[in-house]
């Protein structure tokens, strides 16, 4: 059953177009009803599937999908092959990001491996296994990133984190080729990752800060949410372009987010070493490598249960949209369509600083 969401004059009022010029029926696409129903095969707790809404659309019911993004994370638009990349960029727009990213400024960089931008839309990004010919004046083929990996292999993340200041908030994703199986991505709420923490944590969670970097060589645990050993820097190899911040960043671990309030954990594998809200910036860590590694595992480990999961089987012309704030995924391994097209676009930008992961204790 659909879920009707009636949405008037709420959140993020700052980050629209102003209403005092629009016409009445403009006006009438800011406050229009949105229906909303679970996500197929996926838990309720989080995430929602959008319907009957074409994103190419000049009358989105904006106030509606913006609000519907906060309160449940990850949205799902179906059908929406026929999206031209100014299409998609006025979409991603309608959220937190930075100006400059528009023209590809830090809005991309290669955490697990350099993507192929469009030309003339360079914060959009190709992701997958691909080759593709003129494809908006792009030329290009990738064999993937992930050939390597054990079929059960996970690497937890939210986007930017380790080397952008500020991270993305929102994330989306859109299916122009997908493999007959596999290529799933799978996301869980950060939110019930929070409510899950453990008791035993010492130091307890809201008084840490992670600091993160990008390794230049590194193993990932299997369960995906922290690191067996790393070495290097990736901002000292020949990748070094490819890097925002190659002294990496530092980041609460639990966060309130801005627009909804919830209480929710933001994180990603790149560990180096914990440190306390407290401690000064040139403060040694308090937690070295190794034991900041299998902090980060224990606290993300109840959240991140299966029946917890939502895992989304690509159909060509969806759109998925996220806030890094709220959710955090994790890509799949291409073993299950080794020789097959997977090809997405992919769109993420800084959010404004005031967007910012916060920590929950202020």
């Amino acid at each position: 059953y659909a879920e009707i969401l009636h949405i008037r004059m709420m959140i993020l009022r700052s980050l629209f177009l102003p209403k005092a010029g629009l016409s009445s029926s403009a006006r009438r696409a800011f406050t229009t009803s949105l229906s909303l129903r679970p996500l197929p095969s996926g838990p309720t707790h989080f995430g929602r599937e959008v319907l009957n809404v074409d994103l190419a659309s000049p009358n989105l019911p904006v106030e509606a999908i913006v609000s519907a993004l906060y309160e449940h994370g990850v949205l799902l638009f179906r059908n929406q092959s026929h999206l031209t990349p100014l299409e998609e960029m006025r979409f991603a727009q309608l959220f937190t990001h930075q100006p400059d990213d528009i023209g590809g400024g830090q809005s991309y960089t290669g955490g697990a491996g350099t993507q192929h931008r469009l030309p003339n839309y360079p914060s959009i990004a190709l992701v997958g296994s691909y080759h593709v010919k003129n494809f908006y004046g792009l030329t290009a083929e990738s064999p993937g990133v992930y050939n390597d990996w054990h079929p059960n292999q996970r690497a937890w993340h939210c986007d930017g984190l380790a080397d952008t200041n500020p991270p993305p908030d929102l994330t989306t994703m859109r299916c122009l080729q997908t493999p007959s199986r596999g290529g799933e991505t799978i996301f869980a709420s950060s939110v019930k990752a929070a409510e899950l923490l453990p008791d035993s944590l010492d130091p307890p969670p809201e008084d840490v800060r992670i600091n993160y970097r990008l390794f230049g060589k590194y193993e990932i645990a299997r369960e995906g949410t922290n690191l067996l050993w790393a070495q290097g820097s990736k901002g000292s190899t020949d990748a070094a372009w490819d890097v925002n911040l190659a002294a990496g960043t530092t980041v609460p671990l639990v966060v309130r987010e801005r627009h909804s309030g919830k209480r929710s954990l933001v994180g990603s594998y790149h560990v180096a070493s914990i440190s306390l809200m407290e401690d000064a910036p040139d403060a040694p860590p308090r937690l070295g490598f190794e034991e900041a590694n299998r902090y980060v595992a224990d606290a993300w480990r109840p959240g991140l249960a299966d029946d917890l999961l939502y895992k989304h089987q690509w159909q060509v012309g969806d759109l998925v949209a996220w806030s890094n704030r709220l959710v955090i995924h994790t890509a799949t391994s291409t073993v299950a369509y080794k020789g097959e097209s997977r090809l997405h676009t992919r769109i993420r930008m800084r959010s404004q600083p005031e967007d910012a992961p916060m920590p929950w204790k202020t």
